[in-house]
C-alpha cells in the first residue's frame, strides 16, 4: 500500500472520529433553550395591628335617683334600687333631700332586710335615719348586694302635703378590661409563577418527546 494510500485512510478515520465526536457533542451537550413556568416561595414580612386587652381602674359615678315627688299627708312613698357592688371597692351613695315646699319630711334608707322590717312596724337597722328635716345630705356604705330603699316619710303629717327634692348618686371603682392596638409582624409565604429558561441536550429533548 502507497504512502498516499496510508495517509488517506488515516484522514478519513480521523474525520470519522471528529464526526463522532461533533455528533455527540451536539447530541448531549445541554444547548438548546427551553423556557418553562415554575411555581416559588416568596417570603415576605407583614405588619398588622392586633388589639390587646389590658386592666385598668375607673372611678364610676352612676345616678340612682333624681325625682321630687309630692308626698300626701299620712302617706310614705320610696324607690327601690338594687345595687351590685361585686367587683367594685370604695362604693359610697350620696345625695340630699330638700323639701322645696318650706316643710320637713322623715327619710330613711333600708336594705330588703330592713325595710322588711320597718313596712312590718318592727324595729328596723336603717343606713340612714334622718327625722323630720329640711335640707339634708347624706352618704352610706352599701356592705353587701342588694336592693336598699329610699324611703320619704310622711305619715306623721296629718294635713300637710310635702314635695321633697331628693338624689342618689352611687360612686365606686371599678377594674376594666380595654383594649390598644399593638403593632406586630408575621411572615407570609406566597407562590408565585416564574419563568425559566434552561438548556437542555438534543439527547433530552428527544428522549422527554
Amino acid at each position: 500500500m502507497s504512502t498516499q494510500s496510508k495517509t488517506r485512510k488515516r484522514l478519513i478515520s480521523i474525520g470519522v472520529i471528529l464526526a463522532i465526536i461533533i455528533f455527540l457533542v451536539i447530541l448531549f451537550l445541554p444547548i438548546i433553550p427551553v423556557s418553562s413556568e415554575e411555581i416559588e416561595p416568596r417570603i415576605r414580612t407583614e405588619t398588622y395591628l392586633e388589639k390587646e386587652p389590658y386592666q385598668v381602674e375607673r372611678e364610676m359615678s352612676r345616678m340612682l335617683i333624681n325625682d321630687k315627688p309630692t308626698v300626701s299627708a299620712g302617706r310614705a312613698i320610696y324607690y327601690s334600687v338594687y345595687i351590685d357592688i361585686t367587683g367594685k371597692k370604695e362604693n359610697l351613695i350620696s345625695g340630699i333631700v330638700v323639701e322645696t315646699a318650706g316643710y320637713d319630711i322623715n327619710f330613711y334608707v333600708f336594705d330588703q332586710k330592713g325595710f322588711n322590717a320597718w313596712q312590718r312596724g318592727e324595729t328596723a337597722q336603717a343606713y340612714v335615719d334622718a327625722r323630720r328635716v329640711s335640707n339634708y345630705k347624706y352618704s352610706f356604705v352599701p356592705d353587701h348586694s342588694d336592693y336598699y330603699y329610699f324611703v320619704l316619710d310622711n305619715r306623721y303629717s296629718w294635713f300637710t302635703n310635702k314635695v321633697p327634692q331628693i338624689t342618689a348618686t352611687w360612686s365606686y371603682k371599678e377594674t376594666v378590661t380595654e383594649y390598644k392596638d399593638v403593632q406586630k409582624t408575621k411572615t407570609v409565604t406566597e407562590y408565585v409563577k416564574v419563568s425559566k429558561i434552561r438548556y437542555v441536550s438534543l439527547f433530552q429533548l428527544i428522549t422527554r418527546a
